[in-house]
């Protein structure tokens, strides 16, 4: 009588398992993002984003960025987070396959005479060992809902991982580019404190035979320390925008002192840039990182909205084992041994309804933080683009008047040299015409930095530095193996 009672309870079980199987592909949805009051489209990506620092054709800019990208600290850390993610991830989906659990234990035992066992010694051994497995069904999609929960917070750490990358690299080529500057801020100074050296020497030599007055030996004396003065500024700068940008390579503390950044092209070279198209691109929120970081945490904080409230319903859990029950460890294969069990059990919380309530209102506030959080990158991404593009225009256009102004007074200086040696002009004219020269070379270098910057500045805005895919859909394998852009 006892083998159809078994199979009627075999047949019960796994009609239910089928059941609630397939009731649990049922998964969880998160809530859509927030609407956007977006502008009209008025320009494309341009084609050289992912890698822009490419566009300015400085193999040491290249390498430099690719050795920051590798070592430093900031993204090194960013991309331990992912793997983190995804340690999350597996973690997550393992614990949605079956337990499952091998188990061998043995004792020796004695009863009390008082109560006596009939058929069994008074001392006599035990032996147990078995397998045993339990799962629970995912009936109501808790399971399947952490899951994706892992899967957008996967997502979110690679989208900060890529935001930080492109980051890095835009403040990479800012660094190179403010260190070249101050090279030719300082060649420039050091050659001109050369000519006003060798004239300083003629003025002395001059005033000593009698052919020049007090007054102008002290402004040419004067004239030379101040560029003396700028120089050493300059110098300074320069040193500490060389340490600076090792730093930021992740350079080790003995590199720092041995090993400086290369050079590359020169400032003039580097400022020679096709214009960017001056409006905003039509995909500037999929491609900007730090939105689809927003984005994916959006989609993660909605997600464990629903998980939260799953736990207002039953768990339901299959346990099943096989295994043996002997007195001599030998005997616990034997048929006579086996023991086996079947069941199914579920759990409806009660006194933790209350719990529940205070979680799900928990999670629902944190997504509309989130939510929020999304708009203001959204707005963020706009408001940076809108200011690049309008800063790259004016730098090109200061750029330009200050190419002009210095050719006006590099002309100047030589008429006034001219008019110098011929006796039609003053010491003091060609000094003020030298000064104005100088100080116009030296605006030039400040206008084509702020040019080269200013289109760094535009590319990062737009989104540049990464390819703007990663997976965040059902594909596990996908989203995990997927590979970092600009590497």
């Amino acid at each position: 009588m006892s083998m159809p009672i078994i199979d009627r309870t075999r047949r019960s079980v796994l009609a239910a398992a089928v059941a609630a199987a397939l009731l649990s592909a049922c998964a969880l949805t998160p809530q859509a993002t927030p609407e956007l009051d977006l502008p009209a489209v008025s320009a494309q990506t341009p084609a050289e984003l992912d890698q822009w620092w490419q566009s300015f054709r400085d193999p040491v800019l290249d390498a430099l960025i690719a050795e920051a990208l590798e070592r430093n600290d900031d993204v090194v850390i960013a991309a331990q987070r992912v793997q983190a993610s995804r340690a999350t991830l597996d973690l997550v989906r393992i614990n949605r396959l079956p337990d499952a659990s091998l188990s061998l234990s043995g004792s020796r035992q004695q009863y009390s005479n008082e109560r006596p066992i009939p058929g069994r010694p008074r001392q006599y051994n035990t032996v147990l060992g078995g397998i045993s497995a339990s799962y629970e069904l995912d009936l109501f999609g808790r399971l399947s809902g952490q899951r994706d929960v892992a899967r957008q917070q996967l997502a979110a750490s690679r989208y900060a991982l890529e935001g930080l990358r492109a980051s890095v690299s835009a403040q990479v080529a800012r660094a190179y580019f403010n260190l070249r500057a101050l090279d030719a801020d300082e060649a420039l100074l050091s050659q001109t404190l050369a000519t006003r050296e060798a004239a300083l020497a003629l003025r002395e030599k001059q005033f000593a035979g009698g052919a020049l007055s007090g007054y102008d030996l002290e402004i040419s004396r004067s004239e030379r320390a101040s560029v003396a003065a700028a120089l050493a500024t300059t110098r300074s700068a320069r040193e500490q925008a060389e340490t600076a940008l090792a730093v930021l390579l992740g350079r080790s503390p003995r590199e720092l002192v041995e090993k400086m950044p290369e050079r590359g092209l020169a400032l003039s070279t580097l400022a020679v840039q096709p214009e960017i198209p001056a409006g905003l691109s039509s995909d500037l929120l999929a491609r900007r990182a730090d939105v689809r970081a927003a984005e994916a945490n959006l989609a993660a904080a909605s997600l464990s909205v629903e998980v939260a409230r799953t736990q207002w319903f039953p768990t339901i859990s299959l346990t099943a084992g096989l295994g043996g029950e002997s007195a001599a460890l030998g005997s616990l294969l034997s048929s006579s041994a086996r023991t086996w069990n079947i069941g199914a059990a579920i759990a409806q919380p009660l006194v933790g309804l209350l719990s529940t309530r205070a979680i799900v209102a928990q999670s629902e506030a944190e997504r509309a933080q989130i939510a929020q959080t999304y708009q203001q990158a959204a707005r963020q991404a706009y408001g940076d683009a809108l200011t690049a593009l309008s800063a790259a225009r004016g730098a090109k256009e200061a750029m330009d008047e200050t190419t002009t102004l210095y050719d006006a007074t590099r002309k100047a200086r030589d008429l006034a040299e001219k008019n110098y040696s011929a006796g039609r002009a003053s010491r003091i004219v060609l000094l003020d015409a030298e000064r104005e020269k100088l100080s116009a070379e030296r605006q030039l270098i400040a206008t084509r930095l702020d040019r080269v910057t200013a289109l760094v500045n535009t590319y990062q805005a737009l989104g540049g530095g990464w390819s703007g895919q990663i997976p965040t859909g059902g594909d596990d394998e996908k989203l995990e193996n997927a590979p970092t852009a600009s590497r």
